[in-house]
């Protein structure tokens, strides 16, 4: 680094906020594949290449109906309907029963392979068809022979409106896992009527599942509406954290009579049932039940994804900004700093799409020039969600899919970090936080880490939603040790800042190795 140019500066934030503006302006949300993804996908092509000695726009084939947060409205149907055949039961309980279980563990499928996975799980099951999406790929020749490259990466996509986060803000966890254990509960229940109709054994099982039927959705509730709010009185900051990462530590007025609906809802019902469920019991009254109590959460399953998109001011503008002001950096460097310029390492910024849909662009992106990459030392820096001025989380494995990150990359990213003096974790990357494009670039044969700007204590009021627009962003630059208290008054620019100056760090490390 130098006294002469000033990574941090005005300059160069300014930069980065005006770009984010320019492209919520000028082509607005952004989901996978849309014309407006393709729209933004050029406007920032045009804006690399003043910067750039090449800058590329290389197409690729998407199914975004498949994508990873699809699966809850298909899991909804698909849940619903296994648990009306079983209804059936009485007409045929081992015929039934079967293919109510065939039904449900088809629902489970689509989590598994769609969400853990990130697969498109599978073209040639669903009567879907293909789409074009895009990547945008600038590259920065060296002064000298290439001997190393670094890729920085952002996606351009923005994600279609999580309805549950739009509205209900923490209400989003309570559905999440109560829709799961939905998806769970009905195939042990059906599972339990193929053994009991061939067998004829486990009787006392009924009575024992009707009382799980019974007590999981006031049990929910109640943990939510008491559990929660006491555990943020009582336990400090740092322990808070533990519980979700601290991104429910409150309850909204709002969440909190929704939720004490739900449990008026749940005593209603069990109370008027409770006598025809509990005298002859039977597998079917069980189901009855069960559909009963799962009727909320397989209705917030299936309105769960809207069809319009949301801004993505921070998620995943932040990190498009940030890389495309690397680009800008380096050529001041060329022009005026000739002495920084790296010497022998090549610069690609790479800005992807269909992230929110498993990483598409950053798989078409690895599989594309991974071959032509891994003939020198090439590694990825991902960002997503550049939004936290005080923590800067740097990932060493994605907990969802299972994938490991390099280890050199984050070790260094780390080095920077600490030697810029910014607070920072190297950790793993929370399951319930979804992925990054570091996952994709691993899948397609690359070396690659993530960095995270994200504070989890507001992830679940503006992530996803209509709120991550521009006016999330603080407009006027303030300096980085007034952090705000709040999601809608939080210093993003200096979280931008941050990240500029780890990654033109980590260009210099690497470029001296």
């Amino acid at each position: 680094m130098t006294n002469e140019y000033v990574i941090d500066s005005k300059e160069n934030s300014d930069y980065m906020y005006n770009l984010i503006d320019k492209v919520i302006k000028e082509a607005g949300s952004r989901p996978p594949c849309s014309p407006e993804e393709k729209k933004a996908a050029l406007i920032l092509a045009e804006d690399l290449k003043p910067y750039c000695d090449e800058v590329k726009v290389e197409e690729f084939g998407a199914y975004p109906q498949l994508g990873v947060a699809s699966w809850p409205r298909r899991c909804a149907l698909l849940t619903t309907l296994s648990a009306l055949i079983f209804l059936l039961c009485p007409f045929n309980p081992l015929l039934f029963s079967i293919l109510a279980l065939g039904i449900a563990v088809f629902s489970i499928l689509n989590v598994y392979f769609q969400y853990l996975k990130c697969q498109e799980w599978s073209p040639k099951i669903y009567p879907y068809k293909q789409k074009t999406s895009q990547n945008v790929v600038g590259t920065i020749k060296p002064t000298g022979e290439v001997k190393k490259r670094v890729v920085f990466v952002g996606h351009i996509d923005s994600a279609w409106r999580f309805n549950l986060l739009q509205y209900t803000h923490e209400g989003y966890v309570y559905f999440i896992i109560g829709g799961l254990g939905t998806l769970f509960i009905f195939p042990i229940l059906f599972a339990i009527q193929i053994i009991f109709s061939i067998t004829g054994s486990f009787p006392e099982v009924i009575s024992i599942f009707n009382w799980v039927a019974i007590l999981l959705p006031i049990g929910l509730s109640i943990v939510f509406l008491v559990l929660v709010p006491i555990s943020a009185k009582v336990l400090n900051e740092k322990s808070r954290e533990k519980v979700l990462f601290g991104a429910f530590s409150k309850i909204s007025p709002f969440t909190m009579l929704l939720l004490v609906s739900l449990l008026a809802y749940s005593l209603s019902y069990n109370l008027i049932l409770f006598n025809y469920v509990m005298t002859d019991p039977s597998l079917f009254k069980t189901d009855l039940l069960l559909i009963l109590g799962a009727i909320p959460n397989l209705i917030a399953f299936f309105f769960f994804l809207s069809k319009e998109g949301v801004p993505g001011a921070l998620d995943n503008l932040s990190a498009v900004a940030v890389s495309a002001c690397v680009a800008k950096v380096l050529k001041e460097w060329k022009e005026g700093y000739p002495d920084l310029f790296p010497q022998n390492t090549e610069v690609v910024i790479g800005l992807l799409g269909c992230e929110e849909i498993g990483c598409r662009g950053s798989i078409s992106f690895a599989k594309t020039h991974a071959a032509e990459y891994n003939q020198i030392d090439t590694t990825c820096v991902v960002m997503d969600t550049m939004g936290d001025p005080e923590l800067l989380r740097i990932f060493k494995r994605e907990s969802s899919t299972r994938i490991d990150f390099d280890a050199k990359t984050y070790n260094l990213l780390a080095d920077c970090a600490k030697e810029l003096k910014l607070n920072y974790q190297v950790l793993d990357q929370p399951w319930v936080s979804g992925g990054t494009d570091a996952s994709g670039l691993v899948k397609g044969g690359l070396r690659a880490a993530a960095m995270v700007g994200l504070y989890y204590g507001h992830y679940l009021y503006y992530y996803h939603s209509d709120r991550d627009d521009i006016a999330i962003i603080n407009k006027e630059r303030r300096p980085c040790n007034e952090y705000g208290t709040d999601w809608h008054n939080r210093n993003m620019r200096c979280a931008f800042e941050n990240a500029l100056k780890v990654c033109v760090t980590y260009l210099q490390k690497k470029d001296i190795e």
